[in-house]
């Protein structure tokens, strides 16, 4: 009897588990079809349909940003645009009086540009799905987690400018992007006359209308960027060119630049999105920086002097010490912001000096060279980021890290001479 009883006790506990599995494949796939339905309603730009996925407790402003999304990716080109649930059960939900069974799941949005993205680019969201009487799972909110990606789209109405080698969406006026978007196409052909032509060879750039909106689509604090008009968003290391990176324009520090200085600014930003594929975690962002500050500024007839103001000056303050400022080449954290004075400005403007450094003694070929050996050099995993950098050094311009050191101090210590700083010898 004792063996009868046990054995319906598991058979209960048993029959217990597959109906639950049972009824979280079952889940799944309602979500799924759901998730399916919205993401063919935002390609077929139907409101309607969109707002058709949303459960009956689904708030008014959920509702109305339905709408909204789909009136504000009226005239993005999309070439894709599709949902996948990553995991159920993702975050706590809050309670809610009189709610049914609810289902936190994480999703990842897959959207490309056509013609720029032959590959996806991905975003995160957090949706709470809740069950409907007739069984379907139904969007409810949009708001449970906090977390969570931006997009342009979420902020207002986008508008589009494309040229030869850009796309620019934007929240400004189509004057200010039409602007943003004759920069871009100058700058392409600039950087592919530095670094060939085996990357996209295409821009995209995103254009917020605020500094905050800049800051939340970067998913950070905008006052950390104070004095930084663009940021380049991607993958290190991505193998190709199937999919674009992005330029975010930062529109409080951009309206303040000159010609001269957006056009330097673009062109930096434009290095970083061809140079993208040969950039590892490894490549000292001197190097990175640098190699992008010099492209930048190739060409615009600028002396070391004027490259340089912010370490020129602190060369001319230190007076005798001034070698003191090139003791090392410059550390990662340096870019990192936040530092007092202009001390940022001059992590740059060592870093341009290293990569002039290289061109002048060695020609631009070995820079680019160099970055690539940089990039080779550390993918087996055997050596840390400063010996894959010393030996970079070595296999292309015959020097060790020290002795590139010497010589880049000794560069820039004459560019920047004055009485009292002058390098030794």
């Amino acid at each position: 009897m004792a063996g009868a009883v046990g054995t319906t006790a598991w058979q209960a506990w048993a029959d217990a588990v597959d109906d639950e599995r049972e009824a979280h494949a079952v889940r799944a796939d309602a979500v799924a079809r759901t998730l399916a339905a919205r993401a063919a309603a935002v390609r077929a730009r139907d409101a309607r349909a969109l707002a058709a996925t949303l459960a009956p407790s689904a708030p008014a402003d959920l509702v109305r940003r339905q709408h909204e999304l789909v009136a504000n990716l009226a005239e993005v080109p999309l070439s894709r645009w599709d949902y996948r649930p990553l995991a159920y059960d993702a975050f706590t939900l809050p309670a809610a009086d009189g709610a049914g069974d609810r289902a936190a799941v994480a999703v990842e949005l897959d959207y490309a540009l056509a013609g720029f993205d032959e590959e996806p680019m991905t975003a995160t969201q957090y949706l709470t799905f809740e069950r409907a009487t007739d069984g379907r799972w139904l969007l409810a909110s949009d708001q449970d987690h906090g977390g969570g990606d931006v997009l342009l789209w979420d902020l207002g109405p986008v508008r589009v400018v494309r040229g030869r080698y850009s796309l620019v969406l934007g929240l400004r006026d189509q004057a200010a992007l039409a602007a943003l978007g004759a920069e871009a196409d100058q700058a392409v052909p600039n950087v592919s006359g530095v670094w060939g032509g085996g990357w996209g060879q295409r821009t995209v750039l995103i254009a917020p209308q605020t500094a905050d909106q800049f800051g939340t689509l970067l998913g950070a604090d905008p006052a950390a960027f104070t004095g930084i008009a663009a940021v380049c968003t991607g993958e290190l290391g991505a193998a190709d060119a199937r999919r674009t990176d992005r330029i975010t324009v930062n529109p409080g520090a951009w309206d303040g630049l000159n010609a001269l200085g957006r056009r330097v600014v673009i062109t930096h930003e434009t290095t970083h999105v061809a140079t993208r594929a040969q950039t590892e975690r490894w490549t000292p962002r001197w190097l990175s920086e640098g190699v992008a500050d010099w492209t930048g500024y190739l060409g615009t007839g600028r002396t070391p002097a004027q490259t340089t103001p912010e370490l020129g000056a602190a060369v001319s303050a230190a007076g005798p010490n001034a070698s003191r400022l090139f003791a090392a080449l410059p550390r990662d954290a340096a870019f990192d912001g936040g530092a007092p004075g202009t001390a940022l400005q001059q992590a740059y403007q060592k870093s341009w000096f290293a990569c002039r450094t290289v061109v002048e003694r060695y020609g631009q070929p070995k820079l680019v060279a160099l970055y690539a050996a940089v990039a080779a050099g550390g993918r087996d995993g055997t050596l840390a980021p400063d010996a894959v950098l010393d030996r970079a050094l070595r296999a292309t311009l015959g020097i060790g890290t020290a002795a590139f050191t010497a010589r880049w101090r000794a560069d820039a210590l004459a560019a920047l001479a004055t009485p009292q700083a002058r390098p030794a010898g």
